[in-house]
């Protein structure tokens, strides 16, 4: 058999979708039920862009009409899913996957905001820029120009997001790889003037 490296290799299809953000915080906001599931993390109170955040949520969106939500959606190859065939290869690919495409996002977010002045990115879970954030030693950010807060800290509902705005349902590893992994990403565009097409 042919050895295909591009077989190897997931495919990530990413879709945006405009949305009033008032309508959007009104709908999937719910910082007492989420942020209580951050609670349970490791990343909590230990990682930067993880709750509990150092400023006002609401503030933070002040200013903004609407929200611009970017989804990754990953396509796992059947040959990567069955080479992950013990729950180590199962932790270390999907980390592996989620981590390489996220950054990717950010990258791409962070472009974005370089050339619409004023717009701030949020990101998907936690931040993964250094190998142990400073936070835990109670130093303040090492690459906050980097650093975005995740949507997840301002207790947004990421499975009713992916499910409402573009018909995905979430999948999760268990003892398998799943056949996809779906990453929320957003901007918070300027004005009212701004597409995001």
């Amino acid at each position: 058999m042919e050895h295909n490296a591009e077989q190897e290799r997931e495919a990530v299809a990413v879709e945006q979708r405009l949305v009033p953000l008032s309508d959007f915080i009104r709908k999937y906001q719910d910082r007492e039920r989420f942020i209580g599931y951050c609670r349970a993390c490791p990343n909590y109170e230990t990682v930067w862009s993880c709750p509990p955040l150092s400023f006002s949520p609401d503030q933070y969106f002040q200013g903004y009409e609407r929200i611009a939500v970017f989804c990754a959606y990953i396509t796992l190859p059947a040959a990567v899913r069955e080479a992950a065939n013990t729950p180590e290869l199962v932790w270390k690919t999907g980390y592996d996957i989620v981590i390489r495409v996220k950054k990717k996002m950010e990258d791409r977010l962070r472009d974005m905001e370089a050339q619409i002045p004023h717009s701030i990115s949020l990101s998907s879970g936690g931040c993964n820029r250094c190998c142990r954030c400073a936070r835990r030693k109670g130093e303040p950010c090492r690459k906050p120009d980097i650093m975005r807060y995740s949507l997840d800290a301002f207790g947004f509902d990421l499975t009713a997001i992916a499910k409402d705005l573009f018909g995905i349902e979430l999948e999760w590893c268990k003892d398998r790889l799943p056949s996809h992994f779906t990453l929320i990403h957003a901007l918070l565009p300027p004005g009212a003037e701004w597409d995001c097409r």
